[in-house]
């Protein structure tokens, strides 16, 4: 089974998709998105919202209810269909996580039925969310490199059971999974380099997937970090353009292009995808704005490195370079709005650059918009309140930030930011004690977060409010 992106997905699933997100009720867009895993297994843009949402339901969802909501788990029946239709398990265990995905032995049952149905990569990813769920059980974080390692992604196999070898180091299953794990890791990368030249000298012989050219394609495709890997796959890729037209090719080989520094191929090859696709596809405008820039901050940085002996001004150019990159970014945006207008996504995206451009007011009205849809309402709700704050307005950005604290769950990773920014604001406006108040919440979750200690212990000992208020900043001239 392939991975599928939002880029290779048909695109009547692209439209299921983008409708699920709009909807309202989280949880119709629960089973909206269940629905739409089941229907295209390896999409993985899906498959990621799917899983927040789920883990969003079980932090609100007490113990009990949670224990309740795993009774009458169809494993034994699961467990038949594996042997013999993989993909119509994977779908039951899905139907039965949406209830609550506090349930590891179905996310074990669904690691077992995605790697038979050859899809590694879910394996990985369900027991990714077993070991959190589970963190005391090093079963699950085992299974997890395992599959990992399967899904040609043993770096991160390694990279994830360091800290766990470290921990355990008495622990002789853990010592031998890292080390094969390494092992592994170094195989990988030799098989990488040594397949890849090999095809090179070789010439020619790659036609349709399946080929030599696709097995190194999928193994390279989660381990591109460099340009020295990426021409590798340029060479395969142009074998099997040679063979036919396909624009997924051409896709693949505008993100090569991307990472190996070549903006202007990269540029070429987006164009011509999106000059033989039949509907306006937003994903691709982000991707052709991704290499225009690129292309824009490769100029700037050549010229800060050692400027053209032509160049009689390179401040001026820079600034000029900075201009049209700024321009450029609100040129995409504007674009993408004005095709879908109703896409919440596209409308928060907006609203994020016209923030970093100092637009507040223009900023304010996007997110106004972006924050009536549920899955956009706490960075929405957190982008107002740094609008706010910027402009001096403390008493909305406190409302704000008050109001995702109120929305929520306890273990949130995000509520760490939202009390450290509303403990700032406090500090500010001069009320020490509800700044010691938060900081000391924030620092019974997180001890170590940014300098909320130091600013904690200072604000104890002097027992005074901060120096005089900040000034706010003044909104970019619209």
């Amino acid at each position: 089974m392939d991975k599928k992106t939002l880029a290779t997905v048909t695109p009547d699933i692209r439209e299921a998709y983008q409708q699920a997100l709009r909807l309202s009720k989280e949880s119709e867009r629960l089973l909206a998105l269940k629905d739409l895993v089941n229907q295209e297994p390896g999409f993985v843009e899906a498959r990621r919202k799917l899983r927040d949402l789920e883990r969003r339901k079980v932090m609100a969802t007490p113990a009990i209810s949670r224990f309740f909501a795993r009774l009458g788990a169809p494993a034994g029946k699961i467990k038949s269909l594996t042997q013999t239709v993989p993909l119509k398990a994977m779908a039951l265990c899905e139907d039965t996580l949406v209830k609550t995905l506090d349930n590891p032995p179905i996310l074990e049952l669904l690691a077992d039925a995605a790697e038979r149905a050859g899809a590694p990569f879910i394996s990985a990813e369900a027991m990714e969310r077993a070991s959190e769920l589970r963190p005391l059980e090093l079963r699950y974080m085992l299974l997890m490199a395992a599959y990992l390692q399967k899904a040609g992604r043993a770096e991160e196999a390694m990279k994830r059971l360091h800290a766990v070898a470290v921990n355990h180091p008495d622990n002789k299953e853990v010592q031998v999974a890292y080390r094969n794990a390494i092992n592994a890791d170094a195989k990988q990368r030799e098989l990488a380099k040594t397949t890849g030249m090999a095809s090179v000298d070789q010439g020619g012989g790659s036609n349709a997937m399946g080929s030599r050219a696709a097995a190194i394609l999928q193994l390279l495709e989660n381990t591109i970090h460099d340009a020295a890997q990426a021409k590798l796959v340029v060479v395969e890729l142009l074998k099997v353009l040679a063979t036919g037209e396909s624009l997924d090719v051409r896709r693949k080989l505008a993100s090569a292009y991307n990472i190996m520094g070549e903006y202007d191929k990269a540029i070429e090859e987006i164009r011509k995808v999106i000059a033989a696709t039949a509907a306006y596809d937003p994903t691709l405008d982000k991707r052709l704005e991704e290499a225009e820039i690129g292309k824009i901050d490769k100029e700037i940085g050549m010229i800060k490195r050692r400027p053209p002996k032509d160049l009689a001004d390179p401040d001026a150019r820079i600034a000029e370079l900075e201009l049209e990159r700024e321009q450029l970014k609100l040129d995409h945006a504007l674009s993408r709005i004005a095709h879908y207008p109703n896409d919440i996504g596209l409308v928060f995206d907006l609203g994020r650059l016209r923030l970093e451009r100092g637009e507040y007011d223009l900023a304010i009205e996007q997110f106004m918009t972006s924050r009536t849809s549920a899955a956009n309402e706490v960075p929405s709700r957190l982008s107002l309140a740094e609008c706010y704050e910027k402009m001096g307005n403390y008493p909305k950005a406190v409302d704000e930030l008050e109001t995702v604290l109120s929305i929520l769950p306890r273990l949130d990773k995000d509520r760490l930011k939202t009390a450290y920014s509303l403990a700032r604001i406090m500090e500010v406006t001069g009320k020490p004690d509800k700044a010691i108040e938060l900081y000391r919440g924030l620092l019974e979750m997180e001890p170590r977060f940014r300098d909320a200690a130091a600013r904690l212990k200072a604000l104890e000992e002097s027992g005074a409010p901060p120096a005089a208020e900040a000034q706010p900043e003044q909104p970019a001239q619209q």
